[in-house]
């Protein structure tokens, strides 16, 4: 379904949808109490589980869930290793990132005194991690930019 049709894009453009709605509808309730369900503590105002669940472990779920299938689709149906190295790579930059963000951001703050922290460097490791998306992609699709070079005469 990941061909450019009408349906595909509009797959993706639903689910979009569906997710921005969940997403806006929970961080809205948590924050505004729209109704009790949500909204945090008065004894813990900071600790928000919808919140965190949305904002934290869905995307990593999606990465995970991503990286097994991508993987499963290279080792039993392309038959090549390489792919991989660009997905590993990926999968690294993406941990580092998190890392930095979440473990060493106060460090990085206090030693750098308040001019960069650590969300300065998980910005820089995930668009490394998404260049290797893109090798990863590179490596598995077919080039077949030579059949249209008639057709793109300037």
């Amino acid at each position: 379904m990941a061909d450019g049709s009408f349906a595909s894009i509009l797959t993706f453009v639903g689910t979009g949808i569906i997710v921005f709605i969940a997403i806006g509808y929970i961080a809205v309730d948590t924050a505004f109490g729209v109704s009790s369900g949500l909204q945090p503590k008065p004894s813990e105002p900071y600790l928000s589980y919808g919140l965190f669940t949305v904002y934290l472990v869905f995307p990593l779920v999606a990465i995970v869930i991503f990286m097994v299938m991508q993987t499963i689709i290279v080792v039993r149906f392309l038959a090549v290793r390489r792919p991989l190295l660009w997905l590993f790579c990926a999968f690294v930059c993406f941990a580092v990132a998190q890392a930095l963000m979440f473990g060493a951001s106060n460090k990085i703050c206090t030693g750098s005194d308040g001019k960069i922290d650590g969300a300065f460097f998980a910005t820089l490791l995930d668009t490394a991690a998404i260049v290797c998306i893109y090798g990863f992609w590179s490596t598995i699709t077919v080039d077949d930019s030579e059949e249209y070079d008639d057709v793109y005469k300037y």
